[in-house]
This record gives C-alpha cells, sequence and structure tokens, in this order.
C-alpha cells in the first residue's frame, strides 16, 4: 500500500518502511509556498562527543528564551512545517530545551530533534515527554553494526558510546517512535554520513530500517564546519564514481520495498528542503552547507532574512530548487 498524500520529489510513498519522517513530509505545495524546514542552532554549545566532522562551532548561545520564541513565531507565521533542532552542541543538553521544543510544538510546528541520543534519551520519561509533544527523533547514525567505527568518529576513549546510542534507539522504538501510519512517515530516523571506512555498511543499514519503518538519509560531507576544513582527512571522502554507485544501489534496492524515487547528490533517498540557519547569537546563514551570515535576528525579521538569502543566493529561491544540494557535487 501507498500513502495518499503525495511528497515533494517522492510522490506516494509505501505505507511502513520509512520513506518519510514526520516533519520532513512536505508537499509540492508546501515546499514552493512556506519556509518549509528550519535549521535551528540556536540551543546548548556544549556536547559530550567530539566528532570528527562535527560543522559547529560549538558557540554558547546568547539570544534569551524570550528571543527564541519570538524566532519561533515569526517561523511559524510563514508556515513552516518543522524545525530541526540541531544545536551548536547537542541539543537535549541544552537548559531550555522542553521550554523552546514544547513551544515549537505549541505553535503548530514540528520539531525535528537531531541528536546523540546517548545522553538523554535512554529515560523513559524524557522519551515520553518527546513523544506527547509529537516531535520526530534522529539519533547519530554513523553506524549501526560497528562499535569501533561509531566510537571513533565520536572520540569516545570509553568505547561506551555505540551501545548507549543503540539502548537509545531501542527506548525510541519501544515507546513508538517507529510506529506504523497511514500517511507513509515514521518519527524516527538517522541521517549517515558516509565515508570509504561505512559504506559497506549501506545496504545492511537501508534493509534495517526498511524493516523498522524508520527513516533514513544517506549523505556525503559538506564543505563547511570540519570537513571543510584544509587538514580534514580526505581518505575519507568518497570519489564520485563510488557516490554514484551508491545511489544505484540505494534506488534499486528501495524499488524492491515498493519507493520508487530519484537519486540527489545530498540525502540519497530524498531531496533538500531546509531552508534557513539560525544560531544562538541571532546569526542567520542559508543552510548547514553554506555558512555565510546574511544577518542577525536582532536586526531583521524571519521574512525579510529569508529575502536576503534568495536575493544573495538564487539557487535557494523555493520557486526553482530541484532538491539537490547547491553545495556538493552534481549528480
Amino acid at each position: 500500500m501507498k500513502s495518499d498524500k503525495a511528497y515533494i520529489g517522492l510522490g506516494r510513498v509505501p505505507i511502513g518502511k520509512g520513506a518519510i519522517l514526520r516533519g520532513w513530509d512536505l508537499t509540492e505545495e508546501d515546499f514552493r509556498n512556506s519556509l518549509a524546514v528550519v535549521d535551528f542552532r540556536a540551543m546548548a554549545g556544549t556536547c559530550p562527543h567530539n566528532c570528527l566532522h562535527c560543522f559547529t562551532d560549538k558557540s554558547l548561545r546568547t539570544l534569551s528564551l524570550g528571543e527564541i520564541k519570538r524566532v519561533i513565531d515569526q517561523i511559524a507565521d510563514m508556515g513552516a512545517r518543522a524545525i530541526d533542532f540541531l544545536g551548536e552542541g547537542e541539543p537535549t543538553t541544552d537548559p531550555d530545551f522542553f521550554k523552546i521544543v514544547e513551544y515549537t510544538a505549541d505553535r503548530g510546528i514540528i520539531p525535528v530533534i537531531f541528536t546523540e541520543a546517548a545522553a538523554k534519551l535512554r529515560n523513559r520519561d524524557f522519551v515520553g515527554r518527546l513523544w506527547d509533544i509529537g516531535a520526530s527523533v534522529s539519533p547519530k547514525c554513523d553506524s549501526l553494526f560497528s562499535a569501533e567505527y561509531q566510537n571513533w568518529i565520536v572520540r569516545d576513549t570509553t568505547g561506551s558510546y555505540f551501545d548507549q546510542r543503540n539502548e537509545a534507539i531501542g527506548v525510541l522504538m519501544e515507546k513508538g517512535f517507529n510506529r506504523i501510519e497511514p500517511d507513509g512517515t515514521t518519527r524516527l530516523g538517522f541521517d549517515m554520513i558516509v565515508s570509504t571506512k561505512n559504506i559497506g555498511e549501506v545496504a545492511d543499514t537501508l534493509r534495517f530500517c526498511r524493516a523498522n519503518n524508520l527513516w533514513i538519509v544517506f549523505s556525503f560531507y559538506l564543505p563547511a564546519g570540519r570537513s571543510g576544513s584544509k587538514d580534514f582527512d580526505q581518505s575519507l571522502v568518497l570519489g564520485q564514481d563510488a557516490r554514484q554507485k551508491m545511489r544505484e544501489l540505494i534506488v534499486s534496492m528501495d524499488q524492491f520495498f515498493g519507493f520508487n524515487h530519484p537519486t540527489w547528490n545530498n540525502f540519497a533517498t530524498m531531496p533538500c528542503i531546509e531552508r534557513m540557519q539560525v544560531y544562538g547569537d541571532g546569526r542567520v546563514s542559508p543552510c548547514p552547507g553554506n555558512e555565510t551570515v546574511i544577518g542577525m535576528i536582532q536586526d531583521h525579521s524571519i521574512q525579510e532574512l529569508h529575502q536576503m538569502i534568495i536575493d544573495r543566493f538564487p539557487g535557494h529561491n523555493p520557486a526553482c530548487f530541484d532538491g539537490n544540494c547547491l553545495y556538493r557535487p552534481k549528480v
């Protein structure tokens, strides 16, 4: 069976296969005529890990809770479907975490929590509160199968992160975040950055996700943050041929599951729908792949900043954007 609703770039999707994450489930009209999805880094600047490819500078947020709520109000007024809570570090450790995400939900926006998961999501009460507000959750996933690689990526010298992260995933699944919904969505999934060291896991990861109604996007390093620095280990970066073969593998496997979709140069299983990035001190940039500061929320409205992004970087105009990342090599 497939969903009655058709999503941008995907059309109608198979039910129960983790085809799309709730919050990223935009129709063509939703995407073209609203603010779509906003990346929100206005959270804690601390994190228990030190990931190899981290693309935050872990700046402490200086925006007050009141200022953050006013930004959320403006985002809501522009019809955003979701806010991705990324944090400058680990968002769930922000002292105001629930005040912020619950306010987001109250304004009719779906909170999507990108998290290392181990710190807070092994706590069933914490997870239950996220469930109650309608949040979606994307735990960190560099590997579902190799403790050595996952712990190496986050620079965990204790060897405990992999098991703790998996425990958190188990708690989320126990609560029902991967429950099958008639619209084809799920509230649990992964963003897996594929390198030369974990590309061999792509097929097994995809099978696991499709079997358990877990959303999955496979992405590549961005030319930003640590992975954009001159001293980043280039031996981890996949060549274009390897990327293309991976995309072809994913498309072929998904056809088996009744999920027919094109390939993109960013997430492999769906187009990019993120529209704006807000930092903890009020800076605004187009997206994680383009950290150019356009302006400050203290000086401009979100609507003005959105237009400033389009004026300076016309490729971000939703009227013509084709879903491919503007900052990764084209397919």
